[in-house]
């Protein structure tokens, strides 16, 4: 009799303690679940903390003093650049995902002008904001970026581009233009075709007025490569601009 009682209570013992087991591994599962959420949950929060950390670095604006007044410019790399005035005001923007900025004596006049460049397949395409010391303001040449990897002409209003034109950079134009009000205005042209598989090879040299255009000269071309295209067309320009007037 008391050995079956015994047996009773000893059977009751382990199935509480199996039962108690059962629940606080339920328990701890659910705990562990949740915390894994939890630590799921901070981590994409942290993600997102850095995120807006990175967004903000990209957001980059300055207050300067150049010139004679103040300005600030803000650019946000890729996306938009912000010329505002000292007191906020938005003087110009462009968000056609600029990469940078400069300031540079561009056209040489003593003013710090702005510079901005951009990520294209073309090199050297690039906005300008020439300085008018006059109206203390910067001016935007509506049509620079059609002028890319522009120079000016030592001592002199003139400036000149370089860009490519097919066949690999075979053929190739550098145009002379001028600054007037807020253009650039094209005044010449040297279109160069070196390509091989070209009947008409050659260096031809335009003078440009308005959609007119009148041919000067043509440089026969005897050879694949006729010499430095670079210093050609600096020696170029640099010795004819005047014919251009």
């Amino acid at each position: 009799m008391k050995k079956g009682v015994l047996i009773s209570i000893i059977g009751i013992i382990i199935v509480g303690i199996t039962y108690f087991g059962i629940e606080m591994y339920g328990f701890a599962k659910g705990v562990k679940k949740d915390s894994q959420k939890q630590i799921g949950i901070n981590k994409t929060e942290h993600i997102v903390q850095k995120e807006q950390i990175g967004e903000e670095k990209l957001n980059i604006c300055k207050k300067q003093s150049e010139n004679g007044i103040i300005f600030e410019t803000c650019i946000k790399k890729y996306n938009l650049f912000t010329l505002k005035s000292s007191k906020g005001d938005v003087l110009y923007k462009n968000d056609n995902n600029p990469s940078e900025y400069i300031l540079k004596d561009f056209n040489e006049d003593g003013f710090l002008d702005i510079e901005l460049h951009f990520m294209t397949n073309v090199p050297d395409v690039n906005e300008i904001l020439i300085f008018n010391p006059e109206l203390k303001k910067f001016i935007e040449i509506v049509n620079f970026s059609s002028f890319p990897a522009s120079i000016k002409i030592k001592n002199t209003n003139y400036y000149y581009s370089y860009h490519r034109s097919g066949c690999a950079d075979s053929n190739w134009d550098s145009d002379l233009y001028i600054l007037k009000e807020n253009k650039a205005v094209k005044i010449g042209n040297i279109h160069a075709i070196e390509c091989e598989n070209e009947d008409d090879k050659g260096i031809y040299i335009y003078k440009v007025n308005g959609e007119n255009k009148k041919q000067l000269k043509l440089i026969p071309i005897e050879k694949k490569d006729f010499g430095n295209k670079w210093e050609f067309i600096e020696k170029y320009w640099t010795e004819n601009y005047n014919k251009f007037e």
